[in-house]
C-alpha cells in the first residue's frame, strides 16, 4: 500500500514480520538515546547501529518530529515540535534553526521552549544544531522542504523494508519498498 500523513510523498510499506510472531529475541531492543541525550556521538552511534547514515538519521527524526508532539506521560516531554503537527514538512528543522531557545525544567529533565511561542525541542533535538555534521544537514533540509520530503521518504522506506527477508539475501519487498506484484 502507498500513503502518508498529508505534505508527504508516496511512502512505499512492506510491512508484517513473520519471523518473531510472538515477540521473542526482542528483549535487547531497548532504547538506545532518549530526548535527554545530549551527546552528538552516541545519537551518531545509534544512528550508526541502525544501519543509517547521519543524514538518514536527521530526515527521520525531522519528519517524526514534524507530526504529532511529546505526551509526558510516555517521555517526560510534552509539547509540539511544529505549529502545524498533523502536517509532513520541514518545519521542525526551520523552527530548530530560526527560533530563540530557553532551557525549561521539565520533571527531573528540561527540555526547551521557543521564547514567544508554544513550539519545543528536546536536548536530543538541539544536537541537530549544535552539531557541525547534523547542523549542515538540517540547515540543507530547513531551506529545501523537497530535499527534506525526498530524503525523509528514502529513508523511511529503507529503514521500514529493512528486516524483510527472503532466504539468506532475498527481500519480500519490491524494489521500491512496497508488495512485489504476483
Amino acid at each position: 500500500p502507498r500513503g502518508g500523513p498529508p505534505g508527504a510523498p508516496p511512502l512505499p510499506f512492506c510491512g508484517g514480520r513473520t519471523d518473531a510472531e510472538d515477540g521473542a529475541g526482542s528483549e535487547g531492543l531497548g532504547l538506545r538515546v532518549s530526548g535527554a541525550t545530549a551527546d552528538a556521538a552516541q545519537l551518531k552511534e545509534a544512528a550508526r547501529l541502525l544501519g543509517l547514515t547521519a543524514r538518514e538519521f536527521a530526515a527521520l527524526i525531522g519528519g517524526g518530529h514534524s507530526l504529532g508532539q511529546m505526551h509526558a506521560e510516555r517521555s517526560g516531554y510534552s509539547g509540539a515540535w511544529t505549529a502545524e503537527p498533523g502536517r509532513l514538512s520541514n518545519d521542525f528543522f526551520v523552527a530548530l534553526l530560526t527560533e530563540r531557545w530557553e532551557e525549561v525544567p521539565r520533571g527531573e529533565a528540561s527540555q526547551f521552549k521557543a521564547i514567544g511561542k508554544e513550539l519545543y525541542m528536546m536536548k536530543s533535538d538541539m544536537l541537530l544544531r549544535t552539531d557541525a555534521e547534523l547542523a549542515a544537514i538540517a540547515q540543507e533540509y530547513a531551506g529545501d522542504r523537497d530535499l527534506f520530503l525526498d530524503d525523509f521518504a528514502a529513508a523511511w522506506t529503507r529503514i521500514m523494508n529493512a528486516d524483510r527477508f527472503q532466504g539468506p539475501v532475498g527481500s519480500v519487498c519490491g524494489e521500491d519498498g512496497s508488495y512485489p506484484l504476483v
